[in-house]
């Protein structure tokens, strides 16, 4: 029964995400073309609405329980909003899934192989780091003292600040407010539902970049999954992507370096190939901003990698009119900088009361 609660809450996560992408793609009036890019795009949007609802609620002291059920409340907005305005294109999507699928053939089967291999990787690896007894121990002090980062996760003892490294980062809090809900606990949706959920997403987001470096063959996008296992399976040293991706699958870091940056690079590959440039346009934008709520070390990485690839892009076809969206990519992380040196100096603090 227990495994079968922890499915359901998998699912509904997916779901909520989906919805989220579906109203990306509603706003910007762009037709869902697949569930699977509606669920990415979901899942950054998702977090940059959340840290949108949550900062506000940890700057001004509310307890975890005030924010669970203002998250909630949101989410069943976004439920009703969404079932409204997009069961019409969400009917379309089903034929257009069943004959996605009957196009990958016999490669549904080393794709599936894949997939469950990294799952099973997730789900039996015990990791005791430092980062581990961090992102564990704050979504559990925030649960069982009914906070929002005011207790020292390794000690359990008051805060007088709030963490200047971390604070924007509230990645964490997400987890806490599931499972304060939900009434499950945290390591279940800490460590096992959404290290399984970012395996997941991490995955589709291989499968459309081969999309997109194949023109569209579902076979050979699948191949580049299956490498993408095997390259990973085999890079995995002390500090990589890889090591991030299996065995640290719950930190901020290992969605930064698993889904930020690869999304970032997936945004570049349709500029300079000039495909949906409106879409990527606004997928970046999305994908800059939630990384900010992932971890604090997107501040350096962000901004760099928008740099590397946007401005030879703009500078080789004189698209000066996409300066203005550079500055804006790389806003959000310079401000979270300039906010953490402020508060590493002493200038700024955020103080508890």
């Amino acid at each position: 029964m227990n495994i079968l609660y922890i499915g359901g809450l998998f699912l509904l996560q997916i779901f909520v995400f989906f919805e989220f992408g579906s109203l990306f793609f509603r706003v910007s009036r762009r037709t869902q073309s697949s569930v699977t890019m509606t669920t990415l795009v979901g899942f950054m949007m998702n977090f940059v609405v959340f840290g949108l609802v949550a900062l506000p609620a940890i700057f001004t002291q509310r307890s975890l329980s005030f924010l669970s059920y203002l998250w909630i409340g949101i989410i069943e907005v976004v439920t009703i909003v969404t079932c409204l305005v997009c069961f019409r294109q969400w009917w379309s999507l089903i034929p257009e899934t069943v004959r996605g699928l009957r196009r990958h053939s016999w490669m549904l089967i080393p794709l599936a192989a894949v997939i469950f291999a990294q799952v099973m990787i997730v789900f039996t690896h015990v990791d005791a780091t430092a980062d581990a007894s961090y992102y564990i121990g704050k979504v559990t002090t925030d649960v069982y003292t009914n906070t929002l980062g005011c207790y020292n996760p390794y000690t359990g003892q008051k805060l007088s600040v709030l963490d200047s490294r971390r604070v924007i980062a509230c990645f964490p809090e997400y987890s806490a407010v599931i499972s304060q809900f939900f009434q499950i606990h945290p390591l279940k949706q800490a460590k096992l539902i959404m290290p399984e959920l970012v395996i997941l997403l991490v995955n589709i987001l291989y499968y459309h970049i081969g999309l997109l470096l194949f023109d569209g063959d579902e076979k050979k996008a699948d191949g580049v999954v299956c490498f993408a296992f095997l390259l990973n399976f085999f890079s995995g040293t002390i500090y990589t992507s890889s090591t991030f991706l299996l065995t640290r699958t719950y930190e901020g870091k290992a969605i930064l370096a698993n889904l930020v940056i690869p999304a970032m690079i997936y945004c570049f590959l349709l500029f300079w190939k000039e495909r949906e440039l409106v879409f990527a346009k606004w997928f970046l934008l999305i994908v800059c901003l939630s990384s900010c709520i992932f971890s604090s070390s997107s501040m350096l990485i962000v901004p760099v990698g928008v740099t590397a690839g946007m401005i030879p892009w703009i500078f080789k076809g004189r698209r000066w009119e996409y300066l203005k969206w550079y500055m804006i990519y790389i806003l959000p992380n310079m401000v979270v900088t300039v906010l953490y040196l402020l508060a590493s100096k002493g200038i700024l603090r955020y103080e508890i009361t």
